[in-house]
């Protein structure tokens, strides 16, 4: 049956998410204490034989899987100011209908700060500018992402922290605007993240992470995607390895326009110093 999706479909998902957050939250949008850090490192199986059509319609389509081992850091340098920063490697290979084409190569390296503004009842804003320099000679977003092009970022990040019954729940919301050189359109994405703590060591994630193209890509269309990704990040007994953590997931696209349906396997290590 052909399915139809409108056109602002990915932000009725986002309020909705933000709107079971809106007094929950907090999780990576706050300033890290200076001297200390945190690295994710993620580890990524990505594979999608699906398509979104223009009208949000799926169909069948050449099977396509990557792999990317994608670092993650960050370092509070003063109070109310934390540096970002990650890098990625990309494997990908397409079927192409018995025809296979890979590619791997260090596919994007980001840099960036979140700067904490001030809290205003009981949630914390902070700016959060990104720069992205990518660098696989083709990439497998819609617009045709290529080496040396560059998107820069600036978002908003909201997010909240409280206890509920005894336990810890926290949101992060982020709305970013990202501009993108090359003729590529620029993009807005809303992300929502929510949290809960059910044991001591033990924290569930559910994430929902929306992308919409603010204008046609040079194929004439326009794309946009809706994903939400559900994990569990379990602390590992200090006694055995202090101050890390290991965390396991799943990733789904649920919506899209001229997008490929992804389903993404996660495992990550968390290291805090």
């Amino acid at each position: 049956m052909r399915r139809s999706l409108p056109r602002n479909g990915i932000f009725l998902i986002c309020a909705f998410a933000a709107s079971l957050s809106a007094t929950q939250a907090k999780a990576g949008g706050w300033p890290l204490a200076p001297g200390t850090g945190e690295i994710i490192a993620s580890f990524t199986w990505l594979s999608a034989d699906e398509r979104y059509e223009a009208d949000g319609s799926k169909r069948a389509t050449s099977r396509y899987t990557k792999f990317e081992i994608a670092p993650y850091a960050e370092y509070g340098l003063t109070r109310n100011l934390t540096l970002i920063g990650e890098a990625a490697y990309t494997a990908e290979k397409t079927d192409y209908y018995g025809e296979e084409h890979s590619n791997t190569d260090i596919s994007r390296l980001k840099a960036g700060a979140r700067l904490a503004l001030g809290s205003w009842k009981d949630t914390l804003f902070s700016l959060q500018p990104l720069m992205t320099l990518h660098l696989m000679r083709t990439g497998d977003d819609p617009a045709a992402t290529a080496s040396g092009d560059i998107d820069a970022e600036l978002a908003l990040v909201m997010a909240r922290n409280e206890t509920l019954s005894g336990l810890d729940i926290f949101s992060v919301q982020e709305v970013g605007y990202r501009y993108r050189d090359r003729n590529r359109p620029d993009e807005v994405r809303a992300d929502v993240t929510l949290g809960i703590k059910p044991w001591p060591r033990i924290m569930l994630l559910v994430k929902s992470l929306n992308t919409v193209a603010l204008k046609p890509a040079s194929n004439g269309e326009s794309y946009q995607s809706g994903k939400l990704a559900f994990s569990a990040v379990y602390a590992l007994p200090d006694h055995l390895a202090p101050g890390w953590s290991a965390e396991a997931g799943i990733e789904r696209t649920i919506i899209g326009r001229s997008t490929v349906d992804e389903t993404v396997a996660r495992f990550a290590l968390w290291y805090r110093f």
